[in-house]
């Protein structure tokens, strides 16, 4: 029913594109990945006008797919269902449509907003980079991919949102983009080392004398509560800052809530200690709902 409101928000009356959308919101409502990706895309899309939800589940649900043939399944399936996945939404773009539903809809959202191709390229490299993994030696390689990986989501929201393009924007959500990447580094750190994955520079385990060997096998040392508090605080160090910046611009109230998710996330990181290396970081529901709240009043009755 909510999906049927949407839409018609949307102005989307196509019956065909009416069914790819719907498919769009059922992938989502699937999804089990990261606790920052779709924890907060959830939250976030019902923050959002009634208008652009469909478009953000279009985006969304063609990431989620994404996402899963660079994470999931056997490790040497991955980069064919990767380079399958990004051949088949450049044919899509190509002709226009697509028989998959979540490519049917992405095109079209695409067309409505002018948005250039060029952003999802980025992200299948991104992608890619993660199917044929190595290490991070710093924090500035670190931050251009997730910058790569995350501007396509970022950039639809943007201008889903506000039918512009927020040119003076963008790059503060870039970073913004890039805060939230480093969150989910510390979150997902337990099962991203179980995939043979270390996100986090080897700069920063440098600097506390923390041995990558260590890390990888899930050996605790007291060196890693302090690197994992260095990480922590260079996204609630720069929130600040970025919140002031994006104050007076459209989707202030949107970032604004989430800085204060990620804020959440980092403190629960902190605290977790060694079970950081054990278990993914997840936090009960309940405060997460209630600062995402009064953004999604704003949209009542949509």
């Amino acid at each position: 029913m909510l999906v049927r409101r949407w839409l018609d928000a949307a102005g989307i009356t196509d019956p065909v594109l009416r069914h790819c959308y719907t498919v769009c919101s059922r992938v989502l409502a699937n999804n089990d990945g990261g606790i920052i990706r779709w924890q907060m895309s959830w939250l976030a899309s019902r923050a959002l006008p009634a208008a652009a939800r469909p478009h953000m589940m279009a985006s969304d649900a063609h990431a989620s797919r994404a996402d899963a043939y660079a994470d999931s399944g056997p490790v040497e399936d991955r980069q064919r269902r990767l380079a399958a996945f990004a051949e088949a939404t450049s044919a899509a773009f190509a002709v226009g449509s697509s028989h998959d539903p979540v490519l049917h809809a992405l095109v079209h959202t695409y067309q409505t907003f002018g948005m250039p191709l060029s952003r999802i390229q980025d992200m299948f490299t991104a992608m890619q980079r993660d199917v044929d993994f190595r290490d991070f030696a710093t924090f500035e390689e670190l931050s251009q991919w997730a910058e790569q990986l995350n501007t396509f989501g970022w950039a639809s929201l943007l201008r889903t949102t506000t039918a512009t393009e927020l040119v003076e924007v963008e790059p503060l959500v870039r970073q913004l983009s890039v805060l939230c990447q480093v969150t989910d580094v510390l979150c997902d750190l337990s099962e991203d080392l179980d995939d043979g994955r270390l996100y986090l520079p080897l700069e920063d385990l440098d600097r506390f004398e923390v041995a990558p060997a260590d890390l990888k096998a899930k050996q605790w040392t007291p060196a890693m509560s302090d690197l994992i508090a260095f990480e922590a605080a260079r996204v609630t160090d720069r929130l600040p800052a970025l919140a002031a910046e994006l104050e007076h611009s459209p989707v202030s109230p949107f970032t604004h809530a989430v800085g204060e998710h990620l804020r959440l996330l980092v403190a629960a990181a902190v605290d977790a200690g060694q079970d950081v290396l054990h278990r993914p970081v997840k936090p009960p529901t309940r405060p997460f709902l209630n600062l995402w709240r009064p953004v999604m009043r704003a949209v009542i009755p949509c």
